[in-house]
């Protein structure tokens, strides 16, 4: 067990718990939860030597606890504070591993990023991030010809055909981009419904808005808690005054009384949306999905394709015929046929187009972590050529 301290920023409320990395729990008072369902119920980004769990990441980040760089922001929610003289210091080293090996180098991006990113000794990055940020690492590493793993931005599609089961579409759509407050790589922020199913979908997902349950993130009944920092409570706004603007009508049931000085956001639905708004093209990352429909399933794959990201999809249908047809036409690292986003650890993940490059997870991290190196042994003796030997 590993001493923690569960801390709601802002609030001032600090609560001591422990974490148990092993079972993926987190206990204080009488309470245990357990990491992936305490998650939903009240998100959390590590900080210090923390626990990133803003991401599909959770359980590597917990079982290493060394996976979540230092904020240059201090999130404004709720997080989850390791004790750094319980994990690491300068007198004990982590267990299992050699000095040298875990590392943390505070500063910001510009700059000790920068200087990490063009030092000679760095021989590969592997970054999770904004694209934009992703092609400036990229750009800037050339020099020394690092090995790059970039994990970038998203627009993912979330495509419902008429025949699909659209009770669990329903479900997977909902969750998909309002679970950790749509701050997700993965999210389906774009909703794409074929025409003869988009009214009865949108009511139905109205409703479901309606009593999402928005509110203090220590709570276990919310479902929807406050984005991490102002600045991008702003920048997730402007989207929405945005999307007005380009003639998408605009569905949230607002903010509950008492958390208006919060930073909150509604889930937010953008209806009637055409695929080249700025909204339906530029990753938000927020609790925000774009809604459009379709007429055939040429459009449908169409419409998914348009966009520069490529990371995630999902395709819901009863003719699994179509379900692979379409799911294999989507340019993207990954798609799910009537699921959400559930997926093995041991798989690759990663995008294409602008969603980033390489692939991490079971096996193919050891491939990018690692260094192929042939050595060729004779066991006998083989010919050589015996240049120079002979007369001019």
């Amino acid at each position: 067990m590993v001493n923690v301290r569960l801390r709601l920023a802002g609030m001032g409320r600090a609560i001591e718990a422990k974490a148990d990395p092993w079972s993926g729990t987190v206990s204080f008072g009488d309470r245990t939860h357990r990491i992936d369902e305490w998650e939903w119920a009240a998100p959390v980004d590590g900080a210090m030597y923390g626990v990133a769990l803003n991401d599909e990441k959770e359980w590597e980040a917990l079982s290493t606890e060394m996976n979540a760089p230092p904020y240059e922001k201090p999130p404004e929610g709720p997080v989850l504070y390791m004790k750094p003289a319980n994990t690491i210091n300068a007198h004990r080293r982590p267990v299992l591993l050699p000095r040298g090996v875990f590392n943390v180098v505070h500063g910001f991006g510009e700059t000790a990023g920068a200087a990490l990113v063009a030092h000679p000794d760095v021989r590969l990055i592997s970054f999770t991030g904004e694209t934009t940020t992703g092609m400036e690492i990229i750009r800037n590493s050339a020099a020394t010809l690092k090995k790059t793993s970039m994990e970038l931005g998203g627009k993912s599609p979330l495509i419902v055909f008429a025949d699909a089961d659209l009770d669990r579409a329903l479900d997977a759509a909902v969750w998909g981009v309002f679970s950790l407050n749509g701050e997700r790589c993965t999210a389906n922020s774009r909703l794409l419904l074929e025409q003869s199913i988009y009214d009865e979908f949108v009511a139905r997902l109205k409703e479901r808005v309606d009593r999402i349950v928005i509110g203090d993130p220590m709570n276990p009944a919310t479902e929807l808690g406050p984005l991490i920092h102002r600045d991008h409570w702003e920048r997730v706004n402007r989207y929405i005054e945005i999307a007005k603007q380009e003639g998408a009508d605009v569905y949230a049931p607002g903010v509950p009384k008492g958390l208006e000085r919060g930073n909150f956001v509604p889930p937010t639905l953008l209806l009637n949306c055409r695929n080249d708004m700025k909204v339906a093209q530029e990753e938000i990352f927020g609790p925000v999905m774009a809604v459009m429909s379709f007429t055939s399933e040429e459009e449908a794959i169409r419409l998914a394709n348009d966009v520069k990201y490529g990371l995630a999809a999902y395709v819901w249908t009863n003719d699994m015929k179509r379900g692979h047809r379409v799911a294999q036409a989507i340019e993207s690292g990954m798609a799910w046929v009537n699921s959400p986003n559930v997926r093995d650890l041991r798989i690759p993940f990663g995008g294409t187009k602008y969603s980033g490059i390489g692939r991490e997870g079971g096996h193919y991290s050891f491939d990018f972590y690692t260094e192929v190196q042939v050595v060729h042994v004779a066991v006998g003796d083989p010919p050589i050529p015996a240049f120079g030997k002979g007369e001019k």
